[in-house]
């Protein structure tokens, strides 16, 4: 079983701002452990998103329009 909430983001500072300085050490070591700190997007390959695309049915003309505007987007420079 998976339980989900959603926190926004200034309900979590207010939370962090009310720890001492030892529980958020022990939370920035365990963001580090578990890789989430300095974790970065990366992107699917522009070919894999437009195969998925191609997948479910889309038009030739939409699959060439998606594939060159994902190419050309800053994302993929």
């Amino acid at each position: 079983m998976q339980l989900s909430v959603e926190i926004k983001t200034n309900d979590i500072i207010s939370l962090i701002t009310q720890m001492s300085l030892n529980e958020i050490e022990k939370i920035k070591n365990s963001l580090i452990e578990r890789e989430l700190y300095f974790k970065t997007f990366q992107a699917d390959k522009v070919e894999d998103i437009v195969n998925d695309f191609q997948q479910e049915g889309y038009s030739d003309g939409f699959l060439k329009d998606l594939e060159n505007g994902l190419s050309k987007s800053s994302l993929y420079q």
